[in-house]
């Protein structure tokens, strides 16, 4: 829901005398409040400006919202993409519950057609193409958004971001159910939810539909008005695809069928929207008044932000006459609720950019300055074999930097999703349509396609770098796991999954491959490469499925670096253990006192001592755990800075890992667990 008018009466914001922090985060502003709670600007202790969601009381005191919230936001943590806001931190076990998410300063897509008319077919081209890349990246991770309208759209250059999925599935089944409403926006709400069917993920894409047509006409396909009139409409009427673009309308009737099975799936639409054009670098996405109106809300909310001050945090009091403009206008670039996280099915950069690398730069003045990579959204880090130098993927470029001070190095032309670099020195990526291969110090990639797969997920090479394992999806995007030959570059056999949400790690020397489900709603297999069958399914006797509150059970598993047979488990929200294939022994790992926040990805050191389990930000048990494997004792008081995108330095002593906004790089001792140095600073 959008935030009210804050210079209306009943606007329920909060007051000068309201609560001065929320959680870590120091309260700015008032941005508005909507059906969950009040919504405040605040800087969080790295600086950066933050949309904060504080649940309101009746829903706080309701111990069934509280569960559904708590579920809702963990999933929303282990998701980034370049068209999804982050989410930064979160307490949900606070009094009042809240979350907090990136800033984005910008109007809705609702505002902007409103003010400034229908978009051109370039940008609705990029609007549907960066929709569908949300839309993907939520499917990937099991999840629905169930209320996409363009009040749920900012608009920001870098491309359209979704936002308030979470708030949907926490809301249902309680306060909505209670009141007998129908759930969803009716102008977009898809028939099957009309019909009370229940939603699947073609939903999703009936609603992305009507919000590009929408853009494209000024108008939602079904018409306005009362619900009882437009509902209806949506079951058994055509869409009004009238002043849509001819070249998109085809594709829109198709999403916007009234049987779910004939719509085209988010993977679908990005394959078929990113090989139409699209508009050039130069003069950006947007249309100029569109752009112009983004410029305004950024220097206004530049205007409304004290800056950071020693002194006790205050809230903020706009002078007398500009509190009502003030809370308007920063209001309406609130970000509410997001989800996602995992890099899974997401384009590798905003597709409208030019892919010119700049050109070189003179000598840098001593000290040298950090690449600009950082501030970016960071998809990937990997330190190279000596340990000199990291690589880090963002949306913007793959670059090689000194991990001390973090200057660049060296700049490849292929910006890859995924990154995974090999202990030889092999750096593997990913990209939509092919998986990426650097050669122990190749400057240029190579490609590796297969015309009948759909999309590319993520990929990882054997220790010696003559294998590559990728998950994929084929052409009707059912997923699997493909096993290449490097020198022949040509696929060796492939491998079924039930998952799409799938992790890949080789063992030693390089005879197994786990296929991991990290969405933990799926089976794990372990595969032997020489016989070409599975050795082991998980779960099974020994570790069947132990759920959390979400129903998920073992989420992750990495192999040994230098055990071939010795493989790390996690079984339940707290709980990891090591497993050898060969004996079959089982050994539990000290449990970490988390207040059941799960623990996500798990990573050895490049000598295997320790195992280090990611964890998400926010209150004080929350973060990472590392752990020595010989002993199984837990070697971390409580959280660490340690995060889903880790690597270990060749020699043990630091990790590079990416906060959970995905845009600053730590490099964190591995001794003492205190953060060295980040960037940007």
């Amino acid at each position: 829901m959008r935030p009210p008018n804050p210079t209306d009466p009943s606007h329920t914001g909060p007051s000068p005398t309201g609560p001065s922090h929320i959680g870590p985060h120091r309260v700015l502003a008032p941005l508005g409040a909507g059906g969950m709670g009040e919504v405040l600007l605040a800087r969080t202790p790295e600086g950066r400006l933050a949309a904060v969601k504080v649940v309101k009381e009746d829903l706080a005191g309701d111990q069934e919202f509280r569960s559904r919230f708590a579920r809702e936001v963990r999933t929303a943590q282990r998701v980034r993409g370049p068209y999804t806001p982050a989410v930064l931190s979160a307490d949900t076990d606070a009094d009042p519950p809240w979350m907090a998410t990136e800033y984005v300063p910008g109007p809705t897509l609702k505002e902007a057609v409103r003010e400034n008319g229908p978009f051109p077919e370039p940008s609705l081209r990029v609007l549907a193409l960066g929709l569908a890349g949300a839309v993907q990246a939520i499917h990937a991770a099991g999840l629905m958004h169930r209320d996409l309208k363009p009040s749920n759209v900012l608009l920001s250059p870098r491309g359209p971001q979704v936002i308030d999925f979470g708030i949907a599935r926490a809301v249902e089944g309680t306060v909505l159910t209670r009141t007998g409403q129908s759930f969803g926006t009716p102008t977009y709400t898809s028939p099957e939810q009309v019909r009370g069917r229940g939603t699947s993920p073609a939903s999703d894409v009936f609603s992305l539909a009507g919000v590009v047509v929408l853009a494209a006409t000024g108008r939602p396909p079904f018409g306005t008005g009362r619900a009882a009139d437009v509902l209806p409409r949506v079951v058994g009427a055509a869409p009004d695809l009238d002043g849509v673009p001819e070249a998109l309308r085809p594709l829109l009737a198709r999403c916007l069928a009234k049987d779910p099975a004939e719509r085209p799936t988010a993977d679908a639409l990005v394959r078929e929207l990113s090989a139409g054009p699209l508009p050039s670098a130069e003069h950006g996405w947007l249309p100029p008044r569109v752009s112009e109106a983004v410029s305004a809300h950024e220097s206004r909310a530049r205007a409304v932000v004290a800056p950071p001050t020693p002194v006790s945090p205050v809230p903020v009091t706009p002078p007398r006459g500009r509190r009502a403009r003030t809370a308007l206008v920063v209001g309406a670039a609130v970000v509410a609720v997001v989800v996602m996280a995992a890099t899974l099915g997401l384009l590798s950069t905003a597709p409208w950019r030019s892919e010119a690398a700049p050109e070189a730069e003179g000598v840098r003045e001593t000290p040298p300055e950090p690449s600009e990579v950082f501030g970016d959204r960071l998809l990937g880090v990997g330190f190279a074999p000596e340990g000199e130098s990291l690589y880090v993927s963002g949306t913007e470029h793959l670059v090689e930097v000194d991990w001390r001070t973090g200057e660049e190095l060296r700049r490849f032309e292929q910006r890859p999703n995924h990154l995974a670099v090999g202990a030889d020195g092999t750096v593997v990526g990913t990209v939509l349509d092919a998986a990426l291969v650097w050669d122990p110090g190749a400057d240029r990639a190579r490609h590796l396609f297969d015309e009948e797969l759909g999309e590319w997920n993520r990929s990882v090479p054997t220790a010696d770098g003559t294998r590559l394992a990728a998950s994929v999806n084929d052409a009707e995007g059912a997923p699997l796991v493909q096993v290449w030959d490097l020198a022949a570059a040509e696929v060796e056999f492939e491998i079924g999954t039930d998952s799409h949400a799938r992790d890949l790690h080789f063992n030693a020397d390089g005879s197994l491959l786990v296929v991991s489900d990290y969405s933990g709603t799926g089976t794990s297999l372990v595969w032997d490469l020489d016989a070409r069958q599975t050795v082991l399914e998980l779960p099974n006797e020994d570790f069947p499925a132990v759920p959390d509150d979400t129903g998920h059970h073992l989420k992750h598993l990495a192999f040994h670096p230098t055990d071939p047979s010795l493989l790390a488990v996690t079984t339940g929200p707290e709980d990891t253990a090591l497993y050898d294939l060969d004996s079959g022994a089982t050994t539990p790992l000290e449990a970490p006192g988390t207040n059941g926040h799960p623990l996500y990805e798990i990573h050895f050191s490049s000598d295997g001592s320790r195992l280090v389990a990611s964890g998400d930000d926010g209150a004080s048990e929350r973060g990472g755990r590392v752990w020595d494997t010989a002993t199984g004792e837990l070697l971390t008081e409580g959280g660490a800075p340690l995060y889903s995108q880790l690597g270990f330095h060749p020699e043990g002593t630091v990790m590079a890992t990416v906060t959970p906004d995905g845009e600053r790089l730590l490099i964190v001792d591995a001794e003492s667990f205190e953060v060295l140095h980040g960037f940007p600073e």
